[in-house]
């Protein structure tokens, strides 16, 4: 699961990213509500943190414009702003939770389990499951249903996996690929993605699934669940 930081104060940004990541979760930041919105815009995350005081536009005015566009993603809005005229808005707009600052670590864990659990109806029993493909979130395996055969993935193999189960049945882009699965500042190249994809296809091929990664012509790939 990638998850968005959208919080103007830095140390509090940094430190929500070391504990997501510490976590097993992959996790960027934005320092102000155009950023923050931009991002939220490439579609490449699960949930977002967002703050309601951030520079630029406030994170009630982000809320608003992502719902508008009809994007759905998951938010938790974080401020110090406890009032219940402020809870109100944000959930009328929108919003998936509402923490109010200062906060433990532990809680936040605890409200971003419980959001993910409400509205991500594909996932039971830690696995996800797309055909008759099931991946494992805790112990990274990948198997076919009703066959014997499982195997282990390596950690960008997992992510890449997770990612194109989570968007199945929609072609992406190998820079949306590399955003999510590298993130922003990395520096590995599109043709990681192809080489990935590669270990996937074959690790696919031997758990007997029907299910295949396509490739789209100078866009990316796409997967399918293949015939019943």
């Amino acid at each position: 699961m990638k998850i968005l930081i959208v919080e103007d104060e830095e140390g509090l940004r940094e430190a929500l990213i070391r504990t997501l990541t510490g976590e097993g979760y992959l996790a960027d930041g934005a320092a102000d509500g155009d950023e923050g919105y931009q991002m939220i815009c490439t579609r490449l995350y699960d949930l977002v943190l967002l703050d309601i005081m951030l520079p630029v536009y406030d994170g009630l005015e982000v809320l608003r414009r992502i719902r508008k566009q009809g994007f759905d993603v998951p938010v938790i809005m974080l401020t110090a702003r406890s009032t219940l005229e402020d809870k109100v808005e944000g959930i009328d707009l929108g919003a998936d939770d509402y923490l109010t600052k200062p906060f433990a670590m532990p809680e936040l864990l605890a409200r971003i389990r419980m959001v993910t659990r409400r509205v991500t109806g594909s996932v039971a029993d830690n696995r996800l499951r797309f055909g008759d493909l099931v991946l494992d979130t805790q112990s990274y395996t990948l198997e076919c249903s009703g066959k014997a055969r499982s195997v282990r993935l390596g950690a960008k193999e997992y992510q890449l996996m997770e990612y194109l189960i989570r968007n199945a049945n929609q072609v992406l882009s190998r820079e949306q690929i590399t955003q999510r699965v590298w993130g922003y500042d990395a520096d590995a190249e599109y043709n990681n993605v192809d080489v990935y994809v590669s270990f996937l296809r074959k690790k696919i091929k031997f758990v007997q699934s029907e299910a295949r990664i396509s490739s789209v012509r100078g866009i990316g790939y796409e997967l399918e669940a293949g015939s019943e």
